[in-house]
Order: structure tokens, then sequence, then C-alpha cells
């Protein structure tokens, strides 16, 4: 237990930690990712953008102001605790952050970190080391002793895989030793530990975009393609997309994640932009081959045609369950496009028509997609009047911002 000289010293520097933690975590992490062991577990994009370095350095500042009241970092802990376990974490990784970490701090701040600083800051960081190895290690022994479950790494066959759109492409996983499979809250995703020719190890996550069904998993991989002159394609999704074949074998952590849909009745609105819109088939299909007759509303954010996935498989759905309802999106429209076929509007969602729908009073909501998409929906819906409560959202990648603030 932390003492209360500790606390108060620690919350003396949250606005040093606010003003100074991204230099302090970007500091951090360039002496870090020279173990080319701790380098796998990051993704390099996350580390070019510098949304890795802001993520840590916003939890950091925010574990300093509410050092006093810890249980109000509850979801924060739970939601990262889950990527830690995706990552197969464990407690010699918090003793080697830690040990950088303070180091940083006291490498940037110079003589403004005094002893006594490092000090509460070495006790403060110990105390939340504690509380992650016991969270995660618990979800360990969950996934370890549920029906189908493992620790670790398990080897997977690809037995299947279909091409989805010009960017996505979905590949179905069985266990190469024939066992049962752990099943999984749909909005969850597995991890794939990749050996990539030239690259070595690379942990990477893709959510399911199917229904549990006990016997394999879907996931659905966007290629990431470069966004800059002389930044690489995506390492993963190129090796996934390129050259991983029916037949091969990828190494998968048990399927983690906090994205999943509210429980109850009321009515879901799903909004889905370009490869988001996996994790929400996930949670559709779940619901409906469960019985489901809760009030569905998909609505889908895509590019054009050549970039939309699961169309058909949608509209299928819709026909069929009376309690779905699918409304597609198209930015650009080309000859041939056929409306309430391939797409319903053109343009992009107005989340405040959304909200606006008599359907979606007091209803719940889900949003996943790029940033960009994840913004505008989200401070629209917001704006429009909708509880933060009632609005959950997944980012790809870090958690750079609290967008319901």
């Amino acid at each position: 237990m932390l003492s209360a000289q500790t606390i108060a010293i620690v919350k003396s520097t949250a606005p040093v930690m606010h003003q100074h933690g991204e230099t302090i975590t970007r500091h951090m992490y360039a002496k870090l990712l020279r173990d080319p062991a701790i380098r796998a577990i990051f993704d390099p994009t996350h580390q070019r953008n510098g949304t890795q370095a802001r993520a840590l350095a916003g939890a950091v500042a925010a574990y300093a102001d509410n050092i006093d009241n810890l249980a109000a970092l509850g979801p924060a802990v739970e939601r990262i605790a889950e990527r830690h376990v995706s990552l197969h974490v464990q407690p010699y990784h918090y003793d080697i952050v830690g040990t950088n970490l303070l180091g940083s701090v006291a490498e940037v701040l110079g003589a403004a970190a005094t002893p006594a600083i490092l000090h509460a800051w070495t006790e403060a960081w110990m105390a939340l080391r504690d509380i992650f190895v016991g969270v995660e290690q618990a979800k360990y022994r969950d996934s370890a002793g549920a029906p189908g479950g493992w620790y670790g790494w398990r080897r997977f066959k690809v037995v299947d895989a279909v091409t989805e759109s010009q960017v996505i492409r979905s590949l179905y996983l069985e266990p190469e030793d024939g066992g049962a499979i752990l099943s999984f809250r749909p909005g969850q995703y597995l991890t794939l530990r990749l050996n990539v020719p030239g690259h070595g190890s690379l942990l990477r996550h893709y959510s399911l975009s199917g229904a549990p069904n006990g016997r394999s998993y879907r996931i659905s991989v966007k290629h990431e393609t470069a966004p800059d002159v002389g930044v690489p394609d995506g390492l993963g999704s190129s090796f996934l997309h390129r050259h991983l074949s029916v037949g091969d074998v990828v190494e998968v952590a048990p399927p983690a994640g906090s994205f999943t849909a509210p429980d109850g009745s009321k009515p879901l609105f799903l909004l889905a932009g370009g490869v988001g819109i996996t994790p929400m088939l996930s949670v559709v299909e779940a619901e409906l081959a469960a019985g489901s007759t809760r009030p569905l509303h998909l609505f889908q954010a895509v590019r054009d045609r050549a970039h939309h996935a699961f169309g058909p498989r949608l509209r299928d759905l819709a026909r069929t369950h009376a309690n779905l309802s699918v409304g597609i999106f198209y930015e650009q429209v080309a000859e041939g496009d056929r409306i309430g076929t391939d797409h319903d509007m053109v343009g992009r969602i107005d989340p405040a028509a959304i909200a606006a729908l008599p359907q979606a009073h007091d209803a719940d909501f889900m949003v996943c997609g790029p940033k960009g998409f994840m913004t505008s929906m989200i401070k629209g819906l917001r704006a429009a009047g909708v509880p933060a409560d009632r609005i959950r959202y997944e980012f790809f990648g870090s958690h750079e911002e609290e967008l319901l603030d």
C-alpha cells in the first residue's frame, strides 16, 4: 500500500507529467526498443506516428492524477490489461519498462527529478505493476482453464482464405492439434505471432469477424499499404495477404479485447468505417445465430465498391432477419453501382441524423473504424445528446485519446 507521502509527491508531479510526459515516453521508447525481443511486441506504425508514446504519456499522467483514487482507473486498467494479455506480457516486462521509464524521467527532467520524486515514482510504479500483474495473471488462468482454452501461443492452420474486397482478406483458422477452441465475445480479436522473413517475429492484432462456432476462427485483414513515400507497407498485413496460404501455420494467442456489445435487449446501432466492419459483423452474426430479437441497425461507410467487404453477406442477413437493418454509404459511386444492392446512400454517415432516428432513443452505440471516422462519429453522437455511457468504441492500435471526454 502506498504511503501518504508517496501519494502526495506523485500527485504533486501530475502537472509535470502532463507537460513533459510525451517527451519522457519518447525518450524511453528510444532506449527500450533497442532490444529486439521487446521491439517485436510493438507495432512500428505506432512508433512512427507517435501514438504509442502519447498513449503511455496519457496513462502515466492519469495515474498521477488519480493516485489517491485508483478505483477511477478501473475501466482503463481492464482495457489495457486485455491488450497486454493478448501480447502475452509477463511480470518481467514491467520491470524492464519501469527501469527505462524511471531512467527517462531522471534524464529528461534533470535536477527537477529529485531523489524524493524518483523514490516516490519507483514505489508508485511497483504498485501499478502489481495491479496489472494480478489482473493479467487472473485472465491467463481463466483462458487456460476454460473449455478449449490455452496459455501462451497455439499453432493454428489456415484452412481457407477468401478475398472480401480489394484490400480485405479473410483467413479461417483451425487448431493444428485438432482440439477444441476457446469461445469468445463478439467484438474481440486474435493476436498472431508471425515469423516474417527478414524481419523476425511480429505480433499483430486482428478482429474476429464471425460468430463463435466451436471449430474455427475467422479474421478479416486489411492490407495496410504505405501512407507516404519512404514508409513501408504494413509488415503483418502484407505477409498475411501476399505470403500466407491455405495449409500454412501461424501461432495464435487466446481471444482478447473489451470492445463487446452491451448486454440486454435495447436497440443496438453499429457504425462501421472501412475495416471497422469486422468486429461489427461478428456482433451481428452472433446475435442472430443466438436467436436474438434485439433490434440491430448497422451503418457501413465504404470508399467505393472495390473496397466494400461483406456487402452481400449483410444483405442476406437483413433479408432473413426482421430485426436487422443495414445502411451502406459509398463516398464514391461508379457507373454500374446499384442503389439498394451495392449501396444505399452516397456520402458520409451523419451521426446527428442517426441519433435523431426514433429507434435511436435510449439505444446503445458501437463505433469502429479509422481514427478520423471514429472522431467524427463519436463527437457527432455526443453533440446530438447521446450519453457517453451508451457509446462503445474501438481503436485499431494504441488508445491515443479518450473520445468520450
